[in-house]
This record gives C-alpha cells, sequence and structure tokens, in this order.
C-alpha cells in the first residue's frame, strides 16, 4: 500500500516538472521499482558491513584494553620491585652509617676512662713496687740488725 502511494507521488511529480503522464503499468515504473529495490537492498548490505566493522572495531579496542592494562600493570610491578630494591638498599646504607657513628661515639666516649684506668693502673703497679721495695728494704733492715 506505501509502495502504491509512492508511486503515484512519483507520477504526480513527473507529471509536474516533466509534464509528461506516467502510468502505474509504465515500463519506467518498472525501473524506478527495481531502482528502489536494489537500492534497500545496497542499503542493507551497507548496513549489514557497518555493523560487522563496528563489532570488529569494539572487539580490537577490547583487545587494546587488556593489552595496555597487562603493560600498564607489568610496568607498575616493575616501578614497585625498583623502588623496593632501593629502599632496601637506602635503608642497608642508613644502618651502616648508624652503627659506625654508634661505634665512633662509643668510642671516643670510652677513650678517656680507658686512658684513665690505664695510668690508675699503671700507679698501682709503681705503688705496688715501691711497697714491694720498701718491704724488701725493712726486711733486709731487720735481718741485718
Amino acid at each position: 500500500m506505501a509502495d502504491h502511494a509512492k508511486i503515484r507521488a512519483l507520477i504526480a511529480e513527473i507529471a509536474g516538472t516533466h509534464g509528461v503522464a506516467l502510468s502505474p503499468d509504465d515500463p519506467l515504473m518498472i525501473l524506478q521499482t527495481i531502482n528502489t529495490m536494489l537500492l534497500t537492498e545496497s542499503a542493507d548490505a551497507h548496513q549489514a558491513q557497518l555493523e560487522a566493522f563496528k563489532s570488529e572495531l569494539e572487539e580490537m579496542a577490547n583487545r587494546w584494553s587488556v593489552t595496555i592494562n597487562e603493560k600498564a600493570e607489568s610496568i607498575l610491578n616493575a616501578a614497585l620491585v625498583a623502588a623496593e630494591a632501593a629502599m632496601k638498599q637506602r635503608m642497608a646504607d642508613g644502618a651502616k652509617t648508624l652503627v659506625a657513628e654508634v661505634a665512633a661515639e662509643v668510642s671516643k666516649g670510652l677513650g678517656k676512662p680507658l686512658e684513665d684506668g690505664v695510668r690508675i693502673a699503671n700507679r698501682n703497679l709503681i705503688a705496688s713496687a715501691l711497697t714491694i721495695a720498701a718491704a724488701i728494704v725493712a726486711l733486709v733492715a731487720v735481718l741485718i740488725h
């Protein structure tokens, strides 16, 4: 029904524009019908190709998305591993420095008391030697008298 209305509208347009009267069974109208059918088939084929292309593009976009996510994750993991290694290295260096500084401070702090202890021990040895010498002199003096 809609096709008949389109054909009548086309006949009226041709008659109005060109001044030629056509009937619905005119061979030109048959060609118009064939042309319309071919255009419809062509439009359907183009639509199917567009749908296939759209589907293919979406699939490619999804694959790219997955690949990009995998690469980003790989890069982040590598950065995390590198940061962790750098942090461990810095902590080890800091610990070594701290141990060296503490050892230097302990040595510096203990240096004076140790020196004082050595002096006192030397004085005690001298005093002991003098005491022994005095005792020997006293013993010799007692034995001689």
